[in-house]
């Protein structure tokens, strides 16, 4: 049997750090919070190179007395309780007293602090949990400063699983934005790399909401403000019309925490159910308040979920407090409140109609494009088609200058020949079109039967994956460039996957803090509504750890096949079949995207057995 061992404060400290402190954000919310406990008004972040090389955390709050600083890098060690019985009342959002510790075990920190009635400052310095001579005397002015300097410089294989530094500044601001949405009375000021990105003056919620969602968003939301069952209720959500394309806009703050909390997500969540498109999702930042012995803040280090006495009173609560204000009832009229400082929220909901489930859609949807069907003759049908596609410019198989030219010899050869039938190779030969579906082939032995939506379909697919596997995607410019305003974790997102857009054929590039333009896109997405596109890839937000980009636009593109090519009851001309008939000559295995048979083959030998010609 192996010998136990008691592990030292080296090695558990390196331990706690990985459940504490796994990225730079998780530092800077530990800081904050321990800086929200002190009472601070004012806060002041600053990060340089996604908070890898630096994270200072300046507050004005009530600091940490000299002879105390050694303390407050011991592991376990806290002023937010003393008891056991504290454990059932958490008043603070820090308690654990793991997070000075764990930075510090990772870390190169230094903490400067002044309590008002200390007549000095005073300094501490540590590296990788290791006290650098002693407590020092300072000039600072009340309040503490954190410096975090060199993080995970002792953790090289924490380090290898970090993000890029633009993707770790993203999630700090994500958490900052939190931070001042939950805490509406304390100024934020939040800085990287020198640049101002946040700043809220703590004069109030409205002005906090303004500060991270823009004051436009006001007009969408509803203000609510209420109480029952014990349970107070204030903050904004999103009118019935107004949804997101993922969770990331969702905020909800229980006394005065930060939660990811699976009741109170649903409650809200079934709430929106009859207002909400598939794949969209509720927009709401709300203060939750209740008596703290109901709720359990210790169940995992990090403190974002939390534990209910009673899961049932809280759901209930949510949800038809939520479920009046959409759907219009009279004491809506009770729950619906204005601002302190504005009356944009309008006094009366606004009900709008309910989707049932059964009968919701896809917000994605491109314009289909489809082969048109003349009563005309096999040579005028061709020649009049080739006349409509030069007009347009854009056809459905091709896209460029050279194809008017292909298509104006195509015109002339048939022009030019008397002979109707379609022959594409002497060793497939097009028998007709069944039931608007299938094309009939032969090759003297055999028949075909030929999906004529799964081979149109995989011609488009092959058509866009050739172009980008070339670079010679065809673009075409937009007259007036779209902007698309994300939030930092779609911001985050959408720049890690800027090479993989733009290989694509959608040129775009950032356009300031969260905001990118899009100035071309592929020639094939003409009809591409950019908005609808975007809300459905950033709706895969939550899933990229597992899927990559790739794979998502590849999907969209696979829609896009499908939707454009001819579908099933089409008539098609001639120079459409011919085209169609070539292409499953050249691969008569063909598939679609899907992986659906587009050719069936049914041998001669098989058609004499129905006809018992033989046996």
């Amino acid at each position: 049997m192996s010998k136990i061992n008691v592990l030292s404060s080296k090695i558990y400290n390196r331990i706690a750090a990985g459940e504490v402190v796994d990225r730079p954000y998780s530092v800077v919310k530990e800081l904050v919070e321990n800086s929200l406990d002190a009472g601070a008004t004012q806060i002041e972040i600053e990060i340089v190179n996604g908070g890898l090389s630096e994270i200072i955390i300046r507050d004005n709050g009530s600091g940490i007395e000299k002879d105390q600083l050694n303390k407050a890098l011991m592991p376990h060690a806290t002023s937010k309780i003393s008891s056991i019985k504290d454990l059932d009342n958490i008043l603070s959002l820090g308690f654990r007293g793991e997070a000075l510790a764990s930075i510090a075990s990772v870390s190169k920190i230094t903490i400067k602090s002044k309590p008002k009635d200390q007549q000095f400052g005073a300094e501490i310095n540590c590296e990788g949990n290791v006290i650098i001579d002693g407590v020092k005397d300072c000039s600072f002015t009340d309040g503490t400063e954190i410096s975090v300097n060199n993080l995970f410089f002792n953790a090289p294989a924490r380090a290898k699983f970090l993000k890029s530094e633009k993707s770790e500044e993203n999630e700090i601001t994500a958490i900052v934005s939190r931070f001042v949405l939950g805490n509406p009375n304390v100024a934020f000021k939040y800085k990287a790399n020198g640049k101002l990105i946040i700043q809220s003056f703590g004069d109030g919620i409205e002005s906090a909401f303004c500060c991270i969602h823009g004051a436009k968003t006001l007009d969408d939301c509803f203000y609510i403000d209420t109480e029952k069952n014990g349970i107070k209720i204030n903050g904004y959500i999103g009118k019935q019309y107004f949804s997101k394309s993922n969770r990331s806009y969702q905020s909800a703050f229980l006394n005065g925490r930060y939660v990811v909390n699976q009741t109170i997500s649903l409650s809200i969540a079934n709430a929106y159910s009859p207002y909400l498109m598939k794949r969209q999702y509720p927009f709401f930042v709300l203060n939750i308040s209740m008596p703290y012995e109901f709720v359990d803040v210790n169940v995992h280090p990090n403190k974002i979920d939390v534990r209910f006495v009673d899961n049932r009173i809280v759901y209930g609560t949510i949800y038809n407090l939520i479920s009046k204000v959409l759907d219009g009832s009279a004491d809506a009229m009770n729950i619906v409140k204005e601002t302190e400082n504005s009356k944009i929220i309008a006094k009366t909901p606004i009900t709008a109609p309910k989707i049932q489930g059964s009968q919701q859609k896809s917000s994605f949807n491109f314009d289909e494009l489809k082969f048109s069907s003349p009563e005309t003759s096999a040579t005028e049908k061709v020649v009049k088609k080739i006349e409509e596609n030069k007009k347009e410019v854009v056809d459905i198989f091709a896209e460029n200058k050279a194809y008017l030219e292909e298509l104006e010899r195509k015109k002339q050869q048939i022009l030019n020949s008397t002979q109707n039938e379609i022959e594409v190779k002497k060793s497939l030969k097009f028998v007709g079109q069944a039931l608007n579906c299938f094309l009939i082939l032969e090759d003297g032995e055999d028949l075909y039967l030929v999906d004529q939506h799964a081979v149109h379909e995989r011609m488009l697919f092959d058509k866009f994956n050739e172009s980008i596997k070339n670079a010679d995607v065809i673009t075409q410019p937009l007259l007036v460039p779209y902007v698309l305003n994300v939030n930092a974790l779609e911001s985050s997102f959408l720049q890690d996957n800027l090479q993989c857009f733009n290989s694509m054929g959608l040129e775009i590039a950032e356009f300031g803090q969260n905001s990118f333009k899009i100035s071309a896109i592929p020639v094939i997405f003409t009809q591409l509504d950019l908005s609808k596109f975007f809300n459905e890839i950033l709706s895969d937000l939550e899933t990229l750890k597992k899927i990559t980009i790739n794979d998502l636009l590849i999907e969209k593109i696979s829609q896009k096949a499908c939707k454009s090519a001819c579908k099933s009851g089409d008539k098609l001309t001639d120079s459409e079949i011919k085209i169609l008939v070539e292409t499953v000559e050249n691969n008569i295995a063909i598939k679609c995207p899907h992986g659906r048979p587009a050719v069936i083959k049914i041998t001669r030998n098989e058609i004499d057995k129905w006809f018992k010609r033989i046996v």
